[in-house]
């Protein structure tokens, strides 16, 4: 009798340590899922941020488009980075920013020249407009910096992570010089 009632404490153990493992790893599990969605989209953004900069060094300022408006250069831009963030399959971007940084690493400040664009839903509309085409100088060795900021949010598909994180990509790259 002492025998059958060991192997009955021991199940009864058995069944309270599951119980409690069971919860904790699939949270595990659904954390990692989430954690790895959340990557896979910072690595889509910072893909479609280096793209659009990429763009916007390209197009320059009003040298190379003396005929051009800085709307239509700042849409071919914002345009080129949402194709890209098409990609983001948790997320939703809600601004696209191409900027003039003041400081050396790059980031956006407040006070430095830029043009907002926000998005919502496939609508782009246009925000503060700071940072003219004639601004964007492509004459060696002073060069724009220019930047291209991604805004988004992310929603976890699992529900494990908070929701609706902010998260901020940009790049930035010098404007293609004018070779006279």
């Amino acid at each position: 009798m002492n025998h059958h009632c060991g192997r009955r404490r021991r199940r009864g153990q058995s069944l309270a340590e599951m119980a409690v493992v069971i919860p904790v790893l699939f949270f595990v599990l659904m954390g990692g899922f989430d954690a790895t969605v959340m990557l896979a989209d910072r690595v889509t953004g910072g893909f479609a941020v280096r793209q659009a900069a990429r763009l916007a060094a390209e197009l320059g300022g009003s040298q190379t488009n003396p005929n051009a408006t800085t709307s239509q250069i700042d849409m071919q831009i914002v345009r080129n980075a949402l194709a890209v963030a098409r990609g983001l399959t948790s997320a939703t971007v809600s601004e696209i920013d191409i900027y003039a940084p003041s400081q050396a690493d790059g980031t956006y400040r407040a006070g430095d020249p830029v043009d907002q664009y926000f998005v919502n839903g496939g609508a782009v509309s246009p925000g503060t407009q700071t940072f003219p085409i004639q601004n964007r100088n492509q004459t060696p060795p002073n060069e724009t910096s220019i930047g291209v900021r991604l805004v988004w949010t992310y929603a976890p598909p699992a529900g494990i992570f908070p929701q609706n994180m902010r998260i901020v990509e940009y790049a930035v790259m010098k404007a293609s010089p004018l070779l006279l």
